[in-house]
């Protein structure tokens, strides 16, 4: 069966296989309209974290905006037409003090919020994670490895080597509670978000197979020249050859055509959906144009989300939903 809503990006989708995250399940007009903010990356958690993984696109700035100075700026965007806010957190999301007040304010505002998470630090706790689901909320559980613990416990610098096993647990607690459940708009509200290199690319396939089978939304990123993988010092001798991208590439869309009756384009940064967000609100107020675009623009506490959202398409025009093809500008 497909839904007979179209995104911005895709024609109508297949149900049941999570084509598309609730959340960035924008429509073309909705995406396009330059005075609209679509999604909006939202990094004003706290910067504690439990791991230490050498390629996060964060800095780990603290948070010093207040919890009422974040819900002005949330009603700002619900204000310009927001439709969800990703929180990504300068660390781990969940570990804010803030973390519910923040969510279901925004759930509140008309927003979906979309919750990136390591899982493990919070999700095994079942109370935690129904208040999390009623909150409205969407889900991306960290994702280098479902299915190489060494790997995977290695990227997140976890001695103890407990993560990939914890992050197990999570991830069925998420799914028992319902977060994959099938909707007739061919979203769902669980999926993730994996960081492609040359030790874990051979699992691309499995691992879309398993989402696609378990109504999971998943993309699969490369480096972004921003956080500790944008440093000179950055090791990219992870990084995939452009030839094994290009396998990559063709491998998930022979497998959605042929397998999930599931035609996409394939996008230059997460391959399987458009990139849709705008805008990137750090702990201390600074602004940027988006996690691959390092340039502060501003300060929440001395401008208006609109402002600076108008100052992010002057200045970098190539933002301009009115023209924008969906390609990571900053991924090449």
């Amino acid at each position: 069966m497909l839904s007979t809503k179209s995104y911005f990006g895709l024609r109508r989708v297949p149900v049941g296989i999570g084509a598309i995250l609730r959340g960035w399940d924008l429509t073309e007009d909705e995406f396009r309209d330059p005075n609209r903010l679509p999604v909006l990356d939202f990094r004003a958690m706290t910067h504690a974290c439990t791991h230490d993984c050498f390629h996060c696109f964060t800095n780990k700035t603290r948070r010093t905006l207040t919890l009422t100075q974040i819900k002005r700026v949330l009603m700002e965007a619900a204000d310009m037409g927001t439709h969800a806010i990703d929180f990504l957190g300068e660390g781990e999301p969940t570990l804010d003090p803030d973390f519910f007040a923040i969510i279901e304010h925004t759930s509140a505002l008309g927003m979906i919020p979309v919750v990136f998470t390591d899982a493990a630090t919070r999700m095994m706790d079942r109370d935690f994670v129904r208040r999390t689901f009623d909150a409205g909320a969407s889900v991306s559980p960290k994702c280098d490895s479902l299915f190489n613990r060494d790997y995977q416990n290695r990227i997140v610098n976890d001695s103890s080597s407990q993560y990939f096993d914890q992050r197990r647990k999570a991830i069925d607690l998420l799914l028992e509670t319902g977060f994959n459940t099938p909707a007739k708009d061919g979203t769902t509200r669980m999926g993730f978000d994996m960081v492609v290199t040359a030790k874990n690319i051979a699992e691309v396939p499995q691992l879309l197979r398993y989402c696609r089978e378990s109504n999971l939304w998943v993309i699969f990123t490369f480096y972004l020249p921003s956080g500790r993988s944008g440093h000179e010092d950055f090791d990219k001798s992870l990084a995939p050859t452009n030839e094994q991208k290009q396998v990559m590439k063709g491998e998930i869309l022979k497998i959605d055509i042929n397998e999930f009756d599931f035609n996409h384009p394939i996008w230059s940064n997460i391959t399987t959906s458009p990139c849709i967000e705008r805008l990137q609100i750090y702990g201390d107020g600074r602004v940027s144009p988006c996690p691959g675009n390092e340039t502060i623009l501003g300060r929440v506490q001395d401008y208006s989300l609109q402002e600076l959202h108008r100052m992010t398409l002057e200045h970098f025009p190539l933002h301009n939903p009115t023209c924008f093809d969906g390609n990571c500008l900053y991924r090449k």
